[in-house]
């Protein structure tokens, strides 16, 4: 998407702002709501009447449809937000506040969040956090998979990119990101799930599609010159 597209859900309109991140699953812009768009020569001129804090910015993740796949990763990601966000007073997992659909991509809209704890860290001096905070950061971690656990998940991806510090007020609050390959592994009884007999597994499709390209890239000249 570029900036200025605008998606319309039955609730409201949204105009992508800039793009912050993608990955094998799809993008996630920085958007912002709108009460009232109109589109003229195709500049997009916004109106907002009536909205308390029109300059609230959210998180956009949209996601391509593929006929090659029969599920979208972002229903597994708004089960899980459903379930678990509200499991503790102070939530390590974002608020939805708008999703839908349109005909080549699905849509979540959802609480904004500031840098992951990887970028964090390499801002730090020698690149490592203190030992107050390192002990407080992996707490509030540990927090978001017992929640997570609790409702029978596992997240498959932790990683300091995957978790972030909130905004404003929630600056102290670690997130939890990223569900796309989180799998359930509790059946409906409350008891594990058999292991799978086959996985079908793809590297394309869980790493970022420029290291993808370097991967093609690198074994194409291994076979052209071998040793």
């Amino acid at each position: 998407l570029f900036q200025g597209t605008v998606i319309d859900s039955s609730k409201a309109s949204y105009v992508v702002v800039r793009l912050l991140g993608e990955g094998g699953f799809g993008a996630v812009y920085k958007g912002k709501r709108l009460l009232d768009v109109e589109c003229i020569n195709k500049a997009i001129i916004s109106r907002v009447r009536d909205q308390k804090d029109p300059s609230k910015e959210y998180a956009m993740k949209v996601e391509k449809k593929l006929q090659s796949r029969r599920h979208s990763k972002l229903k597994m990601e708004i089960a899980i937000l459903k379930l678990v966000s509200a499991e503790r007073a102070q939530s390590h997992f974002t608020t939805i506040i708008d999703r839908g659909k349109k005909d080549t991509f699905f849509f979540l809209v959802m609480q904004l969040v500031g840098r992951s704890l990887a970028n964090l860290k390499m801002a730090r001096p020698m690149r490592v956090f203190s030992m107050s905070t390192g002990l407080g950061v992996g707490i509030q971690c540990l927090e978001a998979c017992e929640d997570l656990h609790k409702y029978g998940f596992i997240h498959r991806d932790l990683k300091p990119a995957n978790y972030a510090c909130g905004l404003g007020e929630k600056k102290r609050v670690v997130y939890i990101l990223d569900f796309g390959i989180a799998r359930k592994i509790l059946n409906s009884k409350g008891e594990l799930k058999a292991p799978r007999q086959s996985v079908r597994f793809k590297v394309s499709n869980i790493i970022s599609p420029k290291l993808w390209t370097d991967l093609k890239a690198h074994v194409n000249v291994r076979r052209q010159h071998p040793r």
